[in-house]
């Protein structure tokens, strides 16, 4: 479709909407997940091991807060997706830096690795990571071909 200047912009492919909504899920997961965490929400909390239930609860607020940008980042960034807008990869950049943050200083600044190590949740710190990097170059790559505007 010829746009004001009269060039013509790509149309959506149809891995992005495969893309957008399987990562929009995921990520609203992962929204739901902190909030019911953030709320110590009872039924949520007591399914962590006594350890892991601990070690969430004694986060700084910095680490709070990367949190958050790590999941509503991604959030957001998977419906700027769907919606084409350009400003994706900013958000799914900011949601694997805050991913990244959060994990890795968890890890190696607050004493999660004993923790995670010890309850048999070292594995899962890892994969938010590697997903949010995902989405971020799935955007960064539909950026460049100019399907995002």
């Amino acid at each position: 479709m010829p746009d004001a200047q009269g060039t013509t912009t790509q149309g959506r492919p149809w891995h992005l909407w495969l893309i957008g909504i399987l990562g929009g899920l995921w990520s609203l997961m992962g929204v739901v997940s902190f909030v019911l965490t953030q709320m110590k929400v009872e039924a949520v909390m007591s399914r962590f091991p006594p350890q892991q239930r601990e070690y969430f609860e004694s986060f700084p607020w910095w680490a709070v807060a990367f949190w958050a940008i790590g999941v509503l980042g991604g959030a957001i960034g998977c419906l700027l997706l769907l919606l084409k807008n350009r400003f994706a990869f900013h958000a799914l950049l900011a949601s694997a830096i805050g991913w990244l943050v959060t994990n890795l200083g968890g890890l190696f600044l607050l004493g999660g690795m004993e923790v995670m190590r010890a309850t048999d949740g070292l594995g899962l710190t890892a994969f938010p990571i590697v997903v949010a990097a995902l989405l971020a170059s799935y955007a960064r790559a539909m950026s460049k071909k100019g399907v995002l505007r």
